[in-house]
Parts: structure tokens; sequence; C-alpha cells
């Protein structure tokens, strides 16, 4: 499996996690959709993603604050950062 798709895999996993939430969630849901749609866009043009605040760092933050409540949320963040890094993203 190529990073690519190991981390377009992942990416489908995370957004059926996300969607898992509970309503009292919120505020973690509007975060992580928001960082998916960081990472699409760093997908669909590479060369701007430079241009944009670093996304491995993003998810980190992320991981650390759901990673208590959500610990299958935090694995799936957390082999996405891997994939963006084995990418040079």
């Amino acid at each position: 499996m190529t990073d690519l798709s190991r981390l377009e895999a992942s990416l489908r996993t995370l957004r059926t996690e996300i969607a898992t939430l509970e309503p009292g969630d919120d505020d973690a849901r509007r975060r992580l959709a928001a960082l998916v749609g960081e990472l699409e866009s760093a997908l669909a043009d590479p060369a701007r993603s430079g241009e944009r605040a670093p996304l491995g760092e993003q998810l980190k933050s992320s991981i650390l604050r759901i990673e208590a409540a959500h610990p299958r949320l935090a694995g799936v963040v957390n082999e996405i950062v891997e994939s963006l890094g084995n990418m040079g993203i």
C-alpha cells in the first residue's frame, strides 16, 4: 500500500469516526472537519502546502486534545501524521 493510498484510507476512517462523535462533541467535530479539509486541500495541491500552517503540527495538537476522550480518533489522526511525514507534506 502506498503512502497516498494509506493516507486516503485513513482520511475515510477519520471521516467515519468524526460522524460517530457524540452530539456534545461539536467543538472536536468542527476542529477535525477543518483539518480534514486542510488535508484534502494539501493533497489536491501539494505545491501550496508550504503556504499553510504545518498540517502535521496541527494534527499533533488535535491528538493531544482528543486522545483521552476519543482514543480511536487519536489513533487515526496519528496514522495520518505518519503518512504525511512519509510524503513530505
